[in-house]
């Protein structure tokens, strides 16, 4: 990866990251908050895996597993939050 690529991925990353504060920072609560902030958190993720982990060419099995684990976490949170709200 370039300098340039990991300097764009970095400050997607921070942008991401300004945003997930910011929604964070308003009277909203629920849904409103969770769907974004989480998706926010798998595009982050999906970032981190490809740019900065190296698996953008890796083999499948390996990506799989990757993210995988960043779905089941994200998924996991969302289940909990649902829970949460019965």
């Amino acid at each position: 990866m370039t300098n340039k690529a990991s300097t764009l991925a970095w400050l997607l990353l921070l942008a991401l990251t300004a945003f997930s504060a910011g929604i964070a920072d308003t009277r909203l609560a629920g849904a409103a908050v969770l769907v974004p902030v989480l998706l926010a958190t798998l595009l982050k993720g999906h970032i981190v895996i490809d740019a900065f982990m190296g698996l953008r060419r890796a083999p499948l099995l390996w990506r799989g597993v990757v993210i995988g684990w960043l779905l089941a976490v994200v998924g996991l949170v969302a289940f909990a939050f649902r829970i949460s709200q019965i």
